[in-house]
């Protein structure tokens, strides 16, 4: 099946009578930018209320112990879609805990690390050696690839990723003494720094522990998270620009982002913070691994900021937002430093609606002590959630932290997707027909059908041929295979332009491309058969693509016109 799916994409031959929507990796719709007008996710404020009261009520999490903050977010709105504030009264230091409310957010650290890597450098430094701008581990002895690591090959992109191949920590996770079964270790051979009850490591120290672990995997092999590893690229970039770390998280992305909520140590006297055992902890030169503090804002503006490119060129923030590598799970990937979760979501609102489609949401979770963090950017939807928790017993801290992940997985994620696809059929379908005074006879029609994602162009006609029989009835597979529609489903490809023409119908302000994907209503997606790369831009009539749809849309969001450049003609919304 698999060659002989690419032996058709190499040789150019198109078998429509049997194709199928095959979803271009991506949105399906453009994400909702009026979300004050979104019936979906005003809707989800209000299923999110009555879940989360009924865990509440359900004792699922134990309210009079834990804190937790949660804001859902949207690029297209200065304020939060969603907030809730829990203040766990034991805990909080004034008794209150709000959207500036301080808690501490462990491996969150790791993506602002990143973040302020980036601003400040972009990917320059991304290929080169930890040897090049880490002195200390430069010409050391490789007795074995078994018992040494191969810091040469170990670059500073690798270290981000995880995919350097060295260990997770030199001192954290030491399991405690005298464990039954076990031959005696002399007292010595412990770590005299780093741990929870222990004073931060010196870089001397740490370095020295560093380069006695010995290696995970080769470099590039498997993700294998590292906590070392951030504390490693915070080293590498100090020699590279010459100013400490916190000075360039500070002046990269906590001043030109305005987080005075945020801190890279903990503020012992802070009035407004969720103070639970470990909140003091200082992580010293591994802070960058899961030494911050921030507030439900600050994370939240961070968030928004990613989203939309503030700090990066937005080539950048697409190379970031992007998988490095596949983990063994089929829905999980690996990125620098995200943990990628590809979420099955129904492609429509309708209860009966079995299919679905794969959502990537891109997150850093946390946790230290009895905290526990989630910055999480759903890219296709411009949606951004924050989830903070914070409990005396870190296990009632993960219970809590997994109870509520649950609940907004399982209602904006839907949200989101639903919200653009109804925006889409206000704004996108319907019909579109030759102005008047052109003397062209060209139409095409636009809908949503109930079970796929995606516009359907279910009708494209000009000087009366139906294009799509055309092409079908041509096709090297004898044509139709059943009486259900043929045509081709829209993905937004994300070029868009900010623009001020008139048109016909009024004046368009920007104009969306989309690429199609040819195919019958009644063929299923299979993951077996669907290679979406091989299909886009494979048909060409002279030097127009027929695949390629340009909407004009007004200033309130409505197209009101398409250009279709294989009929080498714009036509009107009617």
């Amino acid at each position: 099946m698999h060659l002989r799916v690419f032996a058709a994409v190499f040789m150019g031959v198109a078998k429509f009578g049997s194709a199928q929507n095959c979803p271009i990796a991506g949105p399906a719709y453009p994400a909702v930018t009026n979300v004050a007008a979104s019936e979906a996710l005003q809707a989800a404020r209000t299923v999110f209320d009555q879940a989360l009261a009924q865990t509440l009520a359900d004792g699922v999490i134990d309210s009079n112990t834990t804190a937790f903050s949660i804001q859902v977010y949207s690029t297209h709105a200065d304020n939060v879609l969603y907030q809730y504030h829990h203040p766990g009264p034991p805990f909080a230091a004034n008794k209150t805990v709000g959207p500036d409310t301080l808690y501490r957010i462990g491996s969150v650290s790791k993506a602002i690390a990143v973040y302020a890597i980036l601003a400040a450098l972009s990917f320059k430094y991304w290929n080169e050696p930890i040897t090049k701008y880490v002195p200390e581990l430069d010409n050391l002895p490789l007795r074995s690839a078994v018992d040494d690591v191969n810091w040469d090959e170990v670059t500073l992109g690798a270290l981000a990723s995880h995919m350097a191949g060295i260990g997770n920590d030199y001192a954290v996770g030491d399991v405690p003494t005298g464990i039954s079964g076990l031959p005696s270790i002399d007292g010595s051979a412990y770590p005299r720094c780093g741990t929870a009850q222990l004073r931060p490591c010196t870089r001397a120290e740490s370095l020295q522990l560093m380069v006695a672990k010995p290696p995970v995997t080769p470099t590039y092999y498997s993700p294998t998270y590292s906590n070392m590893a951030f504390q490693l690229l915070a080293y590498a970039v100090e020699n590279i620009t010459g100013q400490s770390f916190s000075s360039l998280v500070h002046d990269s992305v906590i001043s030109p982002l305005n987080l005075t909520r945020t801190f890279l140590s903990p503020p012992l006297n802070d009035t407004d913070a969720v103070v639970v055992d470990g909140f003091a902890r200082d992580l010293g030169d591994a802070a960058p691994a899961g030494g911050y503090l921030q507030s439900p804002a600050d994370l939240t503006a961070l968030g928004k900021s990613i989203l939309t490119s503030s700090l990066l060129p937005k080539s950048t923030t697409r190379q970031w937002l992007r998988p490095v590598t596949h983990s063994a799970f089929a829905l999980h990937a690996v990125g620098a430093p995200w943990e990628i979760e590809r979420v099955p979501v129904p492609v429509s609102p309708n209860p009966n609606t079995t299919t679905t489609r794969l959502l990537d949401v891109y997150t850093k979770s946390g946790g230290i002590a009895g905290y526990a963090s989630l910055l999480a950017l759903i890219p296709d939807h411009d949606i951004g959630i924050t989830l903070l928790v914070a409990d005396g017993t870190p296990a009632r801290a993960t219970a809590t932290f997994t109870a509520l992940l649950t609940l907004l997985a399982g209602t904006w994620l839907p949200a989101g997707e639903h919200a653009a696809r109804a925006q889409a059929e206000i704004s996108l379908a319907g019909k579109y027909t030759s102005p008047g005074d052109s003397g062209g006879s060209s139409f095409a029609e636009f809908t949503l059908l109930p079970n796929t994602p995606g516009l359907f162009l279910s009708r494209l006609s000009t000087n009366g041929t139906d294009i799509l029989t055309t092409l079908l009835t041509s096709s090297p597979d004898g044509g139709p295979t059943s009486n259900t529609p043929f045509g081709a489903w829209l993905y937004p490809t994300g070029l868009k332009m900010q623009s001020s023409h008139d048109h016909n119908d009024g004046t368009y302000t920007k104009r969306l491309a989309f690429r199609a994907v040819l195919g019958r209503a009644d063929v299923p997606a299979s993951d077996a058969t669907c290679r979406g790369v091989g299909v886009i831009d494979a048909l060409r009539y002279g030097p127009y693509a027929v695949d390629q749809f340009v909407f004009r849309v007004d200033g309130g969001g409505r197209a009101i016109g398409v250009e279709v450049p294989v009929l080498q003609e714009v036509l009107v919304r009617t």
